[in-house]
């Protein structure tokens, strides 16, 4: 499952790329040129400036709908990240190195719950009826702060909380 409910084009995601990579100009048209969007100066800073101004309508984009399409995609490749794991598992002869996949098929498990935590938690809260005049859906920005509390959340890679359970009342 891919999120495919973006409000930019692939030019401009690419353009997003080279800012986050923090590429200089020269650097960004070529980057640019090798994923298939050779353009010229002028139209990379158009470019730009486009998704500079789109900012706030992107971030609310996100939050009214590509939220529950990002969160089933994260839900998504950790099962697959899981299952290939294990397949690779089985398929390993070395003690050595089976012991070490075994670590990271535990070390992914807390984020799973996670996911699935999150997931429950507002399933509950859209269930319960509403004081004010929202209707409860996906779109609720108070379901969005709840979500983004839980999914914000990180699991310390020491030995003694590799094997916890997930506890949602934990401080963070």
């Amino acid at each position: 499952m891919t999120i495919n409910s973006s409000i930019l084009t692939e030019r401009q995601k690419a353009v997003i790329e080279t800012i986050r990579m923090r590429l200089t100009e020269q650097q960004s048209l070529k980057y640019l040129k090798e994923v298939g969007f050779h353009c010229s100066t002028a139209t990379f800073y158009r470019e730009k400036k486009k998704v500079e101004d789109m900012k706030q309508k992107r971030l609310y984009h996100i939050a009214s709908i590509g939220f529950v399409d990002q969160h089933l995609d994260r839900i998504d490749n950790t099962e697959l990240c899981l299952k290939l794991m294990w397949e690779n598992y089985h398929k390993e002869q070395d003690p050595y190195k089976r012991f070490q996949m075994l670590k990271d098929i535990i070390l992914v498990q807390p984020y799973l719950s996670s996911y699935y935590e999150t997931t429950k938690l507002v399933m509950q809260q859209q269930q319960q009826p509403s004081t004010t005049n929202e209707i409860p859906n996906n779109n609720n920005l108070k379901n969005q702060n709840t979500l983004e509390k839980f999914s914000r959340h990180q699991f310390k890679n020491d030995e003694s909380n590799n094997l916890k359970e997930y506890d949602p009342n934990r401080k963070f």
